[in-house]
């Protein structure tokens, strides 16, 4: 078991760099977007309907998290798995498998747990610039794992200040527990520098989770204890010609299960370690003003390790040595992705590309020894202007996968019209496509809370999507800005992997394509900004359709589920200080579950309920380097709904959903120092 533990004086002095960036400069990159762009842009003026998380607003939520950023905003979902750490994340309706999660341009890989998703916690939160949403499919020019959308993780970098550190500390409760080990306890330190052409990065923390206790008796948890080592490093060369840079992102993490011991019996206890490396080089020259190219190089290795010990009534501590009680599984992912952009005039552009990716699995959980899959892709996309409002961008993606046959071609179309200078047109279609990944095929995953089996028999995924927006700028004024947005979409997917569940018992679970699976919706979005104070209110209202089986209607039809968010803070220049609430309702979520009772095969409308989130903070600003955040979580003290049956049956039944630990309380200090 791993011990690391930093020095209190040293974590008070390093933890300080998060609060007083130029809030000038935020502002002017909270607008700048480069998330599938020929080049950065503005919000405004790309093709594409992006939402930008600014690195201004990750501060004022003083999250601990990614996940704390995240869970405000409309038409994405969590569900957390409390035995295994891992938070799933659901995007327009899809699920986490078509949801591509890219750290500076560059997929992830490691998907893990009961549900083949990526952890989006184990991405270091102090780490990060500014986060662009996508909604609706990249399959052209992301490939698979982006039917839903895209979430580009964009991290910082040097500026032109010579010497920069940042550093903070995090202490938080969990629920109304709290101690050396209990709560949260964060620590992150991070610095850079440039020197004439060159600069660095880097920075390394800690982010230790103690566990909830709460109703659980003995020595279980009901949240298990999670511990977090994070680093990462970047070192770059820049001209005004030439931008070319190394960067690495290390994890490593350790969730402790704890059993009770049962009479004289010793208890099982389990450790679930994962370490990942991402190492990724990208290089971007310009030649001319009408020719430039960029290409990116990832490898990740990523490993997920099960440790069994017996923990005896007499205290003593022996290695478990039962079959199957440790296993070790390894992942190793490539991606290379390389784009050239000519500009034939200033109506025309083309930017042809290759996207690369293999990604292998090896271990005692992967059936038949190792286990690969090869995706290669050549795509083009053309951005056609005809007029100065007019920007119509038309792609194929022509693919070529080892294990599943894609379709000839896979088209996308995106167009955005200005009707008037404040008011835009966007609307979008993209074929999608997605062959299962190596877990839902050969990987099966055991612990003290599931049985989850891969399928060798699943088939690949087809979509149609459709979305549209239009975003207009009511008031833009110096003192006061209105703006609103009202957004669509519909999602047509054939063949979608999703679970097969036991009803005799819940814990063994397998993949299963389902025929057909839909989902549309609206979203409606309004923000306000007038000198000192800013709001926003927003709605969207998702449905979901399922069809397990062709000739199978019984329960095919749309089920609905709305969601509302709601920001509003204020400022006070003169005392250096900001108040910000930031609430969100959930509502209850439909969802079919396919199980088999009494040996045949039933289809149940299940429902999961609804519930209320509101954070509350407060910044503060000390000695201008200094900044203090404190406030309180989950104002509603949600833990916990309930999910059960929708459709009366003789087969009823009911669950509970874990959302989350209760009220917290956290408090925080960030610093930060650069010189130019």
């Amino acid at each position: 078991m791993r011990k690391i533990y930093f020095v209190t004086g040293i974590v008070l002095l390093v933890n300080t760099v998060l609060a007083q960036q130029d809030t000038t400069a935020a502002k002017e990159l909270a607008e700048v977007v480069v998330t599938g762009q020929y080049k950065p842009q503005s919000v405004k003026n790309s093709v594409y309907q992006v939402r930008v998380i600014s690195k201004e607003q990750i501060q004022k939520q003083a999250a601990s998290k990614l996940q704390d950023v995240l869970s405000n905003q409309l038409n994405i979902r969590f569900s957390q798995d409390a035995a295994t750490g891992g938070s799933d994340i659901s995007m327009l309706g899809l699920s986490g498998q078509n949801v591509k999660i890219l750290i500076d341009g560059v997929p992830m890989i490691g998907r893990q747990g009961t549900s083949n998703e990526i952890n989006i916690n184990q991405v270091e939160v102090n780490s990060i610039e500014r986060i662009e949403i996508i909604e609706g499919p990249m399959s052209v020019i992301y490939g698979a794992d982006a039917l839903a959308g895209v979430i580009n993780i964009i991290t910082q970098k040097p500026r032109k200040e010579k010497f920069a550190v940042n550093a903070r500390l995090h202490e938080e409760t969990v629920g109304k527990e709290y101690g050396l080990q209990q709560g949260i306890h964060n620590q992150y330190v991070g610095g850079s520098a440039t020197y004439k052409n060159w600069y660095i990065n880097g920075g390394i923390g800690r982010n230790l989770f103690g566990g909830w206790k709460d109703s659980a008796v003995g020595r279980e948890l009901l949240w298990h204890k999670k511990d977090q080592i994070v680093g990462n490093g970047m070192v770059g060369y820049r001209t005004s010609k030439l931008n070319v840079y190394y960067r690495f992102d290390g994890l490593d993490e350790i969730i402790t299960n704890p059993a009770n011991i049962t009479g004289s019996q010793p208890a099982l206890d389990q450790e679930y370690i994962t370490d990942r490396l991402m190492q990724q080089l990208q290089a971007a020259y310009t030649f001319n003003p009408k020719l430039s190219a960029n290409a990116i190089a990832s490898y990740t290795h990523f490993t997920r390790q099960v440790y069994s010990t017996l923990y005896y009534p007499d205290g003593d501590v022996r290695v478990a040595t039962a079959p199957g009680a440790h296993s070790l599984s390894a992942f190793n992912g490539f991606t290379f992705r390389g784009t050239v952009l000519y500009r034939m005039s200033p109506v025309v552009s083309f930017q042809p590309g290759v996207d690369i990716n293999i990604e292998n699995g090896d271990g005692e959980r992967i059936k038949t020894g190792v286990q690969q899959i090869n995706d290669y892709a050549f795509f083009i996309t053309s951005e056609i202007t005809p007029v100065k409002r007019l920007n119509i961008r038309p792609g194929l993606r022509f693919v070529s996968n080892s294990v599943y046959d894609a379709p000839p071609a896979i088209p996308s179309l995106n167009i955005k019209f200005g009707l008037t200078e404040r008011l835009d047109l966007r609307a979008a279609y993209a074929r999608g496509f997605r062959s299962p990944s190596i877990r839902e095929l050969y990987f099966d995953f055991h612990d003290g809370s599931h049985d989850i089996i891969g399928n060798t028999e699943l088939q690949a995924e087809y979509s149609n999507s459709f979305t549209g927006s239009l975003t207009f700028a009511a008031v833009k004024k110096e003192a006061l800005r209105l703006n609103t947005s009202l957004s669509g979409f519909y999602n047509d997917v054939s063949n979608m992997i999703g679970y097969v569940q036991s009803a005799s018992d819940n814990r063994i679970t397998t993949y299963s394509n389902i025929d057909k699976y839909k989902t549309r919706g609206a979203t409606l979005n309004g923000s306000l900004v007038h000198r000192n104070f800013n709001a926003s209110l927003g709605f969207s209202y998702t449905g979901r359709y399922n069809r397990y089986k062709p000739n199978d209607p019984s329960l095919a039809s749309f089920k609905w589920s709305l969601e509302t968010n709601a920001v509003a803070g204020y400022a006070f220049p003169k005392i250096g200080m900001n108040v910000n609430l930031f609430y969100k309702f959930t509502g209850r979520l439909p969802y079919y579950q396919l199980a088999t009772v009494d040996g045949k095969e039933e289809v149940r409308l299940m429902q999961t309920g609804g519930y209320h989130w509101a954070d509350l903070t407060i910044n503060k600003k000390l000695f201008k380097l200094l900044t203090l955040n404190a406030g309180v979580r989950n104002l509603f003290d949600v833990t916990r709904v309930s999910s059960t049956t929708a459709n009366t049956g003789t087969h009823a039944s009911s669950a509970v959903s874990s959302i989350a630990y209760g009220r917290s309380w956290f408090m925080g200090l960030a610093f930060n120092w650069n010189k130019n």
